[in-house]
């Protein structure tokens, strides 16, 4: 591995929203041209996606979220911060969640990054079957996009807060 970023866009394609972090990933591999970045898509979270990230200086995670807020919003934030919320894919009942496969890992001596952050999507709560993104999350996932490219371009952006509200309703 010769890249020291990872971007990884978490979700089910096939379950409407769910698949928002696979889209996004999608649209940032398609306008990256750095090597120094590597792009995945994944389903899976816990010790499936810390084995991913091994070997990484840092990481951004974009995911699908129910935190209440309106559909579309987008969220930002660092791995420890999004233990306290609702993240799809970054926590399963079972797996690890994300948090505890990561202090696995490095007692276990894995090379880990120690910047994780994440984008988070505000999504419906059930998903359907469908490759369709519900109206507002489909309108998110420019401004996501946007987040991640930013990210990338300046490693000291906020640790959290909501990027934009604007995105719902356009």
């Amino acid at each position: 591995m010769t890249a020291t970023t990872l971007v990884v866009g978490l979700g089910n394609p096939i379950l409407g929203d769910d698949g928002v972090g696979w889209r996004v990933a999608e649209r940032v591999q398609a306008r990256l041209k750095d090597p120094d970045v590597d792009v995945l898509c994944l389903s899976l979270g816990g010790l499936s996606l810390m084995e991913h990230l091994a070997g990484y200086r840092r990481v951004l995670i974009v995911d699908a979220m129910t935190t209440g807020a309106p559909v579309g919003t987008l969220h930002r934030m660092s791995a420890q911060e999004m233990d306290e919320l609702s993240i799809q894919h970054t926590a399963s009942v079972h797996d690890l969640s994300l948090s505890a496969a990561l202090t696995m890992g490095r007692e276990l001596g894995l090379d880990l990054p120690d910047e994780i952050r994440v984008v988070g999507v505000e999504a419906t709560p059930e998903f359907d079957f469908g490759e369709r993104l519900s109206e507002a999350v489909d309108q998110a996932v420019p401004a996501a996009s946007r987040a991640v490219l930013d990210w990338l371009g300046a490693v000291d952006c906020p640790a959290r807060g909501v990027i934009s509200e604007s995105t719902r309703g356009r």
